[in-house]
């Protein structure tokens, strides 16, 4: 085939990235034109002028775009409401599908996606870029060879601040529906931390485009901000293979922020974060021997998602190592903190408030997470003053998501 033909669908906010992307590299020119921007709001993008200058087609909708043009390749970086109709409309007009993370609220919202897929005989990539970027892939890869033997334990700490201004940037953070009622469940591990919780499923996965199943999830779920959603979660849980799985996030901690990940196998740890602070993965063999596997967070890391696709336009064969089977772990198990677990609330003698930048916080939660950290466990288990019990679920149970449990105290 000649160039791939791509439209990117969003170019304001997050969508910028793809067109930073093909302007910081010739690779793209080699291998695909820009065939459309489909964007209501274009005018509002950075790069408005740069698209105007470059005479690049202008749609309002995919439809539009479809009537009289056809795609290789749709780049979807809009709001999560939209996710599931532009990727429907896209695969049946005959085109592959790149859409950014997450790719639905809801676990039901798969069903038609998977149909049109099915049918149209297509691809469609998720864009959780650590799947994507060398350093993760060529990490799976020697679990998947067995170089450091069975996994043991994995378990991830994020606590990053989030100020007021974090939630009134937009239409959508902290809330769980929009204005006509679509799901949009942006919480702390749905969305902000998402890559954290999604590794620990991926890097188990039997292949390269799979993910592990949790068999068991014991959940804690909080809120300290006045957020419709929650900012805070403590999980853990296990895997048929036998390995534990331990993570904790949140918005609302009270001290520096922290970004952390140790997965212990029979033959090494594997590092992030841990004794180097300078965001590469380390494998610290229990021999002595030290494996750097690179920056997943570095802006090179970001490309491999972005070309992966534009390849598998071309070739068949392309392993796409984040798809749809890819991500259903991590969707069933925020469904499952939604529905089954439920949001507690922090008690508000531990909540204070900043003033500038103004912002809401919870004492002694992060320092807690910390150590459970170490431990791997819950905060009820640990009898943390501000915990509330722990709720426990299957998530390959998880099938639909009707309502959000609220949890009173």
């Amino acid at each position: 085939m000649g160039l791939v033909k791509v439209v990117f669908v969003g170019v304001g906010g997050y969508g910028d990235l793809y067109l930073t992307l093909y302007n910081s590299s010739d690779r793209y020119a080699q291998k695909m034109e820009i065939a459309a921007v489909v964007d209501p709001y274009v005018e509002k993008a950075a790069k408005y002028e740069w698209i105007k200058q470059r005479q690049i087609p202008v749609f309002n909708t995919l439809e539009d775009f479809f009537k009289e043009n056809s795609a290789d390749l749709v780049i979807i970086s809009t709001p999560l409401q939209l996710h599931k109709q532009q990727c429907v409309i896209a695969l049946k007009n005959g085109a592959n599908v790149l859409c950014e993370k997450p790719l639905v609220p809801v676990v039901q919202d798969l069903i038609e996606i998977e149909e049109a897929q099915k049918s149209s005989g297509k691809r469609l990539g998720v864009g959780f870029q650590w799947s994507f970027s060398k350093t993760m892939t060529g990490l799976k890869s020697d679990i998947l060879k067995g170089r450091f033997g069975k996994p043991l334990e994995l378990k991830s700490l994020i606590c990053w601040k989030r100020f007021d201004d974090y939630y009134s940037s937009s239409t959508w953070k902290g809330k769980l529906k929009d204005r006509n009622g679509n799901w949009i469940l942006d919480s702390v591990v749905t969305n902000a931390t998402a890559h954290y919780l999604h590794n620990i499923f991926f890097v188990l996965g039997s292949r390269m485009d799979a993910a592990a199943m949790p068999v068991q999830v014991r959940a804690e779920v909080y809120r300290a901000k006045p957020i419709e959603s929650f900012d805070t979660v403590v999980l853990s849980g296990g895997f048929e293979n036998g390995a534990k799985f331990w993570y904790g996030a949140t918005h609302s901690g009270d001290l520096k922020d922290v970004t952390k990940f140790l997965y212990r196998f029979e033959k090494a740890d594997i590092c992030f974060n841990i004794d180097k602070i300078d965001d590469h993965v380390y494998a610290n063999f229990h021999d002595g021997k030290v494996v750097d596997y690179g920056n997943p967070q570095s802006f090179e890391e970001l490309h491999p998602k972005f070309m992966t696709m534009i390849d598998a336009c071309i070739n068949p064969d392309t392993v796409i190592p984040c798809c749809i089977e890819t991500i259903k772990p991590h969707l069933k198990v925020c469904n499952g903190l939604f529905g089954v677990a439920g949001i507690n609330n922090i008690p508000k003698d531990l909540i204070f408030e900043t003033g500038e930048p103004k912002g809401v916080f919870a004492r002694r939660v992060q320092g807690d997470m910390q150590r459970l950290f170490e431990t791997m466990q819950l905060p009820y288990e640990a009898g943390c003053s501000w915990a509330s019990p722990f709720t426990t679920f299957r998530p390959e149970e998880i099938t639909q998501l009707i309502s959000i449990k609220e949890n009173k105290r």
